[in-house]
């Protein structure tokens, strides 16, 4: 399937990561896809061998308005963590919500080759939330253009007075401690350390 018959379908219910497992995907300095785990490939469908050096945009849904994206850009040029909100787009045209954590990732000079995004399960009571804000700014964006979006989202959490990593948080519900505590669980990745436990 193409990204275009992809995104045909219509009135999707998308479907539900398991909570307590992460997807992982590593991206470079241009935003190019250049590692995901085992995790992604089962709920995206897609193997590292259709992604690989494809834009990061390639796996979001295109319901999500651009000055999300954008805001996403920004905030990687600008912070070492932070969290973001996305709507996952499947091989086969489906969709998934998540919850993210986005880390700087260096190489051994200390230079930044990219960034590390861990996604885990929204919480059903943030998708209703953040439906309704990206139904809002899809609309601006499309009647009005990306730059009034952002001004009217620019305004909409300078009215709640929060800054954008708290803003994701308020609608998660969680605190940053809980929000980080929630990320590190993985059964895949503690299964792996037990397997390795003893070995050397």
């Amino acid at each position: 399937m193409t990204v275009n018959t992809r995104i045909m379908k219509q009135n999707r219910k998308c479907k539900r990561l398991d909570v307590a497992r992460k997807l992982k995907v590593k991206i470079d300095t241009n935003n190019k896809i250049i590692y995901a785990n085992q995790y992604f490939n089962e709920v995206a469908g897609f193997k590292i061998s259709d992604i690989i050096l494809k834009d990061l945009a390639y796996i979001v849904d295109p319901s999500m308005p651009k000055i999300l994206l954008d805001k996403l850009e920004e905030l990687e040029q600008n912070h070492e963590l932070f969290y973001y909100i996305y709507k996952g787009l499947t091989k086969d045209g489906d969709c998934y919500w998540s919850f993210a954590k986005i880390t700087s990732r260096y190489n051994e000079e200390g230079e930044n080759i990219g960034w590390l995004i861990e996604g885990k399960m929204l919480p059903d009571v943030a998708i209703s939330k953040i439906v309704k804000l990206f139904e809002v700014l899809k609309e601006i964006e499309n009647n009005a253009g990306t730059e009034a979006a952002k001004k009217y989202f620019e305004g909409f959490i300078e009215e709640k007075n929060l800054n954008f990593n708290e803003f994701i948080l308020a609608v998660t519900g969680v605190t940053e401690k809980k929000a980080l505590q929630y990320v590190d669980i993985d059964e895949d990745e503690a299964a792996t350390k037990k397997k390795k436990k003893g070995w050397f």
